[in-house]
């Protein structure tokens, strides 16, 4: 079988957002591959029938987003298929089609002059459009001449003022309309500077949570319900609660939200029952789960990780390094919706019918539908991938901290007799976490010849909030973990070579590959991506600083300087010695492109071999929704730079 290179990624295929079908027999999903000719993305629809469990392609444009069933046998979905569907410059548009199931090809069905992200349907003509409203924007009746000069200039007047893959932010929300396409008729349901963030409808009621501000984004959040004449009824007081999801659970309301004591911003969410008519808020469930998945740079696209249907409330969990599907039921009774292969990434639930993308141990996602109480798998979008290169399995080496607690970690071994250089892979959040899901870039490096060792220290998520929590602690127990992990990986694998040692990783992983850079000599090479070094600059210019970094430090820089220069990696840098290569994206407003490029200038000034890799018109997502171009060439400057330092027989030779 061939190995795995960094120039396989483009083979893979993408599997995400499952869709069932309202009489519960079919199952519409996305498949999105990389053009590495047009160095974009193209995203398909296909489907797969329940009863006899055949997959067959829908679309063929490669244009689709986001899609909704009408009824049994048609989707509605946004594309941009025509030079006609393309907005002019300096405007928007969103053009939706339609298309049967039973055969035919898609036919144009409305446009809307907005930028819409999502849209459900309200009775039998009517829809609820989420759409993105740019508060700045110029009036209709504006010339062109007004709108090519407004493209030059950007007004801020809010905190935050730009955010991650999507530019500048102030001002702008995300609001709900309804659209009757008879009579093109498109209304505004929702106050000016709401921003909502999810929504669910019952009849015609609009359930939402999201928050409202002016100046400054808070850190609490709103729901209420909505009716279509635009009148508004509050669940929860201002100021009170951070809310992540809302839902109609069959004639109740339930909140997913967290108040933030005592573990600030990162707080696992509780389940709250909201009565409209009096006010009051009961907590239904508090699992415990943190609401997300385990990392992979294999997946693209998105889909469901929460919904209510019926008296039956489901979400994805993460526990330890594993996300599964629970089912929350209106008494509060929890149980989880047994898969013991792998992880759920998303899924759609109807009746007895339940549908997920999900992956088994070291491969990528697929498509799966529970019968009989097992899940069966439906499609094969990368067995032909499979069947071609070989995949190293992650092998499990628990181990206990100096603290006492169990930690997971995992080895990737290459093949043939060693000693083999190793890479120390570290994951972002800090409250994300690794499992076992295929994850490209380690399965590359090991390819190469490297063990690739990875585990979830101190910080990471899915281990309970004591364990998640690193306020004030950042470059402390983790660091720890971090180092007493490779300790054991190394005495595990004794032909692993201690002295070609590499460190590699991104956004809090990028951090941590600067902490190390000036607290330990023992690696012979570092490989720090879109990090943070400096907590003080962070604060005024990362999309998230104003919060996060309060959050997380307990201080500001006006009332503790000296606690957040303690805390970052650039006090250190004097103490460097490791040849390290810095990679960031110009448009990466989560960790800044100045926080790679002063660890940067720091390394030259003392003398660090160092080299630093920009790329334009990237976010903080490239290694994983990067331009396939991109994507490739950050693979192979990392790879370049561990086969400099790393294939040598000393460390920093």
């Amino acid at each position: 079988m061939n190995k795995i290179t960094s120039a396989s990624l483009t083979e893979l295929k993408f599997l995400s957002d499952p869709l069932l079908s309202p009489d519960g027999r079919t199952v519409l999903y996305t498949v999105s591959r990389m053009d590495r000719k047009k160095n974009t993305y193209l995203r398909d629809l296909y489907i797969a029938e329940l009863s006899g469990g055949s997959c067959r392609q829908l679309t063929a444009s490669g244009q689709e987003g986001i899609r909704i069933f009408e009824d049994a046998q048609t989707v509605l979905f946004q594309s941009c298929r025509t030079e006609e569907d393309k907005p002019e410059k300096g405007r928007e548009k969103t053009v939706f089609y339609r298309i049967r199931l039973d055969g035919g090809e898609a036919v144009r069905a409305f446009e809307i002059e907005k930028t819409v992200t999502d849209i459900r349907k309200i009775g039998a003509d009517r829809y609820i459009l989420l759409v993105r409203e740019d508060l700045n924007a110029l009036p209709e009746d504006a010339t062109e001449e007004m709108r090519e000069e407004a493209a030059d200039y950007h007004v801020l007047e809010e905190l935050p003022y730009w955010a991650n893959g999507a530019g500048y932010v102030s001002r702008i929300r995300h609001a709900l309309y309804l659209y009757t396409p008879a009579t093109k008729d498109l209304r505004k349901l929702t106050e000016e500077y709401l921003n909502v963030r999810s929504f669910d409808i019952q009849g015609e009621t609009v359930l939402f949570a999201g928050e409202c501000y002016t100046e400054m984004l808070s850190l609490y959040g709103t729901a209420g319900l909505i009716s279509l004449d635009g009148t508004v009824r509050p669940l929860i007081p201002d100021n009170r609660y951070r809310v992540d999801e809302a839902a109609f659970l069959g004639s109740r309301i339930v909140l997913v939200m967290s108040d933030m004591k005592p573990w600030g911003m990162g707080q696992i969410p509780e389940f709250y029952l909201a009565d409209p008519s009096d006010g009051s808020l009961v907590c239904l469930a508090a699992p415990g789960l943190a609401l997300s998945t385990p990392m992979s740079d294999a997946l693209y696209g998105s889909g469901r990780t929460f919904k209510a249907d019926g008296n039956a409330l489901y979400f994805v969990g993460l526990s330890r390094a594993q996300s599964s599907l629970y089912c929350l039921s209106e008494t509060g009774e929890l149980n989880e919706v047994a898969w013991s292969e792998g992880s759920v990434f998303s899924f759609d639930a109807a009746g007895d019918r339940i549908v997920m993308a999900g992956c088994e141990d070291d491969r990528t996602a697929e498509l799966y539908c529970l019968r009989d109480g097992n899940f069966t798998r439906l499609s094969h979008v990368n067995d032909d991938y499979f069947a071609r290169y070989q995949v190293h399995h992650a092998e499990p080496i628990p181990f206990v901290n100096a603290a006492g607690l169990a930690l997971d970690g995992w080895a990737l071994v290459p093949d043939g007799p060693g000693p083999h250089p190793a890479v120390l892979e570290i994951h972002g959040g800090p409250r994300c976490a690794y499992g076992t899901p295929f994850f490209h870039e380690m399965q590359a490096l090991c390819g190469d010849g490297y063990y690739v060792f990875f585990c979830n220290p101190r910080g990471s998520e899915g281990y309970g909030e004591e364990f998640a929590d690193l306020r004030g602690k950042y470059g402390t127990i983790d660091y720890e973990d971090l180092m007493a992990f490779l300790d054991h990986a190394l005495a595990c694998y004794p032909d692993a070579d201690r002295l070609r040692l590499g460190a590699c990783g991104g956004s809090y992983g990028g951090f941590m590959c600067n902490w190390i850079e000036g607290h330990t000599d023992r690696f012979a090479a570092i490989a720090s991506q879109r990090s943070i070094s400096n907590w003080v600059s962070d604060f005024g210019t990362s999309e998230i600083g104003h919060t996060f970094d309060r959050n997380e430090s307990g201080t500001d820089p006006w009332q503790g300087m000296e606690v957040l220069w303690n805390m970052s990696p650039l006090k250190y840098a004097a103490n460097a010695r490791t040849p390290i290569l810095f990679i960031h994206s110009l448009c990466d407003y989560n960790c800044t492109v100045d926080q790679g490029l002063q660890m940067f200038a720091a390394m030259k000034h003392f003398g660090v071999p160092t080299r630093v890799c920009l790329f334009e018109g990237e976010n903080h997502s490239l290694s994983r929704s990067g331009k396939p171009k991109h994507r490739l060439r950050r693979l192979a400057e990392i790879e370049a730079w561990f086969k400099r330092y790393l294939e040598k027989e000393t460390a920093n030779g």
